[in-house]
């Protein structure tokens, strides 16, 4: 029987060190009957840290597939339930998940942070620099993570320098602009590793990621080659190419 604090407690090995839980009711034409909903995230860059150890050890891990973090996560999934039964789910916040689900706000509901005017989750340790990896839906009912009820860190930052550094105006008092942000990534390659607003957030700022680790998740064909150099990976995989014209 899987209990939340063993998940918890296997999670952290791996670096993914946020764990919450939410009604898993919305869920059930994902898994029928689905009653919890067991979200599992990293904040910082302990997860980074322990994906890199796993690359050391195992080059194949980068050279063999087109997303090799995300298969990170899957081999952890199946390390800790190899065989689930009707009962759960699990699903992947990656690229090539089997269904879709929103998990900025299955994180909100699971108590992992508030809105920010970036559009992502700002957690009050980690602030910006947190990821949402996998959900673990499930018929059996656990208790529920109290939803934060706090303000976001937002409403009360008053210099606000997310919005004065996006040099794509894309940040705004009403929130981030994917229209404006992905025509501005196509007109200039100011942007092309990194997010300058999410940067200049003073929430978690020891948290931040390296720039290599931001470098991979800004920009997967230029980050994934700077990743295998680093490794000293001889790797065929030139990385996922920018797809800004997609969002405009």
């Amino acid at each position: 029987m899987l209990s939340v604090s063993n998940l918890k407690e296997k999670a952290q090995k791996i670096g993914l060190n946020l764990v919450g839980v939410a009604d898993g009711r919305p869920y059930q034409h994902i898994l029928p009957d689905c009653q919890t909903a067991i979200v599992f995230a990293n904040g910082g860059q302990d997860l980074w840290t322990h994906f890199l150890e796993d690359l050391r050890a195992n080059p194949s891990h980068l050279t063999d597939t087109a997303h090799p973090l995300d298969d990170f996560i899957g081999r952890w999934i199946q390390s800790v339930d190899p065989n689930p039964d009707s009962t759960r789910r699990w699903v992947q916040c990656a690229e090539e998940a089997d269904v879709f689900i929103d998990f900025r706000s299955l994180a909100l509901s699971a108590g992992l942070g508030t809105p920010s005017l970036l559009g992502l989750v700002i957690h009050p340790e980690y602030g910006l620099w947190v990821s949402m990896r996998t959900v673990l839906l499930s018929t059996e009912v656990f208790e529920h993570t109290t939803k934060n009820t706090v303000q976001s860190p937002c409403t009360q930052c008053v210099e606000k320098p997310c919005i004065s550094a996006c040099p794509g105006k894309a940040v705004t008092l009403s929130g981030w602009s994917v229209q404006q942000c992905a025509t501005f990534h196509g007109e200039s390659t100011l942007c092309a590793t990194q997010c300058r607003s999410r940067q200049s957030c003073p929430v978690g700022v020891l948290h931040r990621h390296s720039d290599l680790q931001h470098t991979y998740h800004s920009n997967r064909h230029l980050g994934r080659r700077k990743l295998a150099a680093m490794l000293n990976i001889a790797d065929g995989d030139g990385g996922i190419p920018l797809s800004w014209n997609q969002w405009t």
